[in-house]
């Protein structure tokens, strides 16, 4: 009878460390895009713009962000608890071989496999996810609701608006600079370029790397708010492993990253 009682109440103990590690755990979906860009959209869309006398607006052409098509989209499903995190998933769908529309239906479908996590970016309220619900609606696909819902409904983060506050918002290339992370591989004139020019390896890189930029953010964040304990630098160094063990042959991505991934893989790459 002892032992059935002992039993009983290890049994119980660890469904209460699981549960407990349940409840303390979370799951985000770290993403970013890359762009080409409709130029002859917005050129029409201006033409129907001109004033009762025929005269366009002499402002400088700017190709708007309904008119930035998708090109690349990259993302790391993420799993955070008290104990440390774990990099699940890193994909990435891209131009030539999709389609605008499949590279977003590939996505959603990541999202959607990936339950509750929270869909998180830098500064992706202010284009990413409208580009997204602009894709949906104009070839007419559902979307998951973190990615389909406004961002007032709590189920999505952007950390450009968490981390500053009320300072002005700044770019992930100067926030990470002063992070003392890996910088952007392209400067900002340099991805239009790959775009349009077709080298898109280059933009999957740059895309890639953007989104190890925002998980280490993330985690570092976390950390500071104590949802997840542990040391810096080797968190830094396991979002950097497991990205490097995932892309080893992406060369400039790899250069980028290199000094926060373990020694063991800096030397194989």
């Amino acid at each position: 009878m002892t032992d059935l009682v002992t039993l009983e109440a290890r049994l119980q103990a660890d469904a209460n460390a699981i549960l407990d590690r349940n409840l303390s755990s979370r799951r985000y979906v770290v993403f970013d895009i890359e762009y080409a860009y409709d130029r002859e959209g917005q050129y029409r869309a201006d033409r129907h713009a001109t004033n009762s006398g025929g005269i366009t607006n002499t402002e400088k052409f700017v190709v708007k962000w309904p008119f930035h098509r998708i090109a690349c989209i990259s993302a790391m499903t993420l799993l955070t608890s008290p104990t440390g995190v774990a990099a699940e998933a890193f994909e990435t769908w891209s131009k030539p071989e999709m389609t605008e529309a499949e590279i977003v239906q590939a996505f959603a479908g990541f999202v959607e496999r990936s339950g509750n996590a929270v869909p998180t970016t830098w500064g992706g309220e202010y284009k990413d996810l409208p580009a997204i619900l602009a894709v949906a609606m104009r070839e007419g696909f559902a979307l998951p609701s973190s990615l389909a819902n406004g961002p007032w409904r709590h189920n999505r983060m952007d950390l450009c608006d968490l981390l500053r506050g009320r300072a002005k918002p700044v770019h992930l290339n100067e926030y990470a600079h002063a992070q003392v992370l890996p910088a952007k591989i392209l400067a900002p004139w340099e991805l239009g370029e790959a775009s349009e020019k077709g080298r898109w390896v280059a933009l999957r890189e740059h895309c890639e790397c953007d989104v190890t930029m925002t998980a280490m953010l993330l985690v570092r964040w976390l950390l500071t708010t104590g949802a997840v304990q542990g040391d810096r630098l080797a968190l830094d160094r396991q979002i950097a492993d497991a990205v490097a063990e995932a892309r080893p042959y992406r060369p400039r991505l790899m250069e980028a990253i290199e000094g926060f991934t373990s020694p063991t893989l800096a030397v194989a790459a």
